[in-house]
């Protein structure tokens, strides 16, 4: 099976689109980011659908009044374009159960017409409805630009497709963090020795996702080695068996163990709050969220003296620490997480550079202290230094179980 991938300019889902092919070991013909104009839209699209066997166009579903993908295609199916009772009552659904402001009459016409013969699906995160149509042979995928809407309609309706047209094979999937790509199949080369592909994705964070897929064959004696061999060589990175985000792991954690968390954020600025409130069931595990910027705030707040935030400065261990049994006087809560730091690109100094955090962890048989200088911009910093609370907060509750 061949498939392409159109986008029009950097986008996220067509990211998402090809690691999920690779992942399925689905050989990837082209994969191409086009300016969105009629004649590029014809010229790809006729060699992208001649050499492959699917194609995934992603954006350009009519949200802007520059979308011309629908047309061109329409054009080059030789299908009119319509408007059925489907995608209107689809379209409806998605107003009514996001509560989302009704679109203007021209922008719901540009959304809500699709080339003859293309069947849409619910959208849950956007506006745009997702399509797929069978068209010279070909089967074509319309997708929108949003990385939620196109995770979900993965999820829900080509993940079915694909099962059928590729053959099944038996697949691990492993969520580790803090650990290079290469780091990781460095290690999974002599695991899979025996028997197994695998598959890493990887973000800015070091949080990974690895799938490791056997053939039908495969006996059951050589899958059992290799995943008691993953396991044991990544236990100390490992936070779940399953795709399973980090914030949705220590959710569940917190509720298995009943316990209550708080947290207080300098540098992240609520990043690991926001992460948390995401999951569904938060409420039952998450009792406060702190930002607490300003040295004011943290003695105010969280009842950091003074004299540490004079003596230390902000950026401590000492005020990390005071930062955590702050939390823990004054709030109802079981565990505590704070972070403080320095995201940059200002702000560091030889002592103290840029990327300097220290996060604090714990409850109240003890506080641990951890210290990192992380590498990137503003953002990344932050995105790192969130993620990696978590996963302590993670290994924590597992240790304190």
């Amino acid at each position: 099976m061949k498939v392409s991938i159109v986008s029009f300019g950097c986008s996220e889902s067509a990211k998402y689109i090809y690691n999920q092919m690779k992942e399925n070991e689905i050989n990837i013909e082209y994969c191409l980011a086009i300016e969105q104009t009629k004649e590029k839209i014809a010229q790809v699209s006729a060699f992208a659908e001649e050499n492959s066997d699917l194609v995934f166009y992603i954006g350009g579903l009519g949200l802007s009044a520059n979308d011309v993908l629908k047309e061109t295609l329409a054009e080059r199916y030789g299908a009119d374009i319509v408007i059925n009772q489907k995608t209107c009552d689809l379209f409806a659904n998605y107003i009514k159960e996001s509560k989302s402001a009704i679109p203007p009459e021209h922008v719901q016409q540009r959304l809500l017409c699709f080339p003859d013969g293309f069947d849409c699906y619910q959208s849950k995160s956007c506006y745009e409805l997702s399509a797929s149509g069978r068209f010279f042979g070909k089967d074509i995928f319309l997708l929108p630009d949003d990385i939620k809407e196109t995770k979900y309609i993965f999820s829900t309706y080509i993940q079915s497709y694909l099962s059928k047209k590729v053959q099944p094979k038996k697949s691990f999937v492993y969520k580790v963090f803090g650990l290079t790509k290469d780091e990781i199949e460095e290690k999974l080369a002599v695991i899979c020795k025996k028997g197994g592909k695998y598959f890493v994705e990887t973000d800015v964070a070091n949080d990974s996702k690895i799938v490791v897929r056997f053939d039908a064959k495969t006996s059951q004696s050589v899958m059992d080695e290799a995943n008691l061999a993953i396991t044991k060589e990544f236990a100390e990175y490992l936070y779940a068996v399953d795709d399973f985000s980090l914030n949705q792991v220590a959710v569940d954690l917190l509720k298995l163990y009943k316990r209550k968390l708080s947290v207080a954020e300098s540098l992240t600025g609520g990043e690991i709050v926001a992460g948390i409130v995401d999951v569904p069931g938060a409420s039952e595990v998450l009792f406060e969220g702190c930002t607490t910027y300003a040295n004011g705030a943290k003695n105010k707040r969280l009842h950091v003296k003074n004299k540490t935030l004079a003596d230390f400065g902000a950026v401590s261990r000492e005020t990390a620490y005071q930062m955590a049994i702050g939390l823990l006087e004054t709030s109802e809560c079981d565990v505590v997480l704070a972070t403080t730091g320095i995201a940059g690109p200002g702000g560091g100094s030889a002592q103290k550079p840029v990327g300097l955090t220290f996060i604090s962890v714990g409850d109240s048989n003890g506080i641990h202290i951890h210290k990192y200088v992380f590498s990137g911009d503003r953002n990344q910093v932050r995105q790192k230094a969130a993620k990696t609370a978590i996963f302590l907060l993670i290994k924590l509750i597992k240790l304190r179980k």
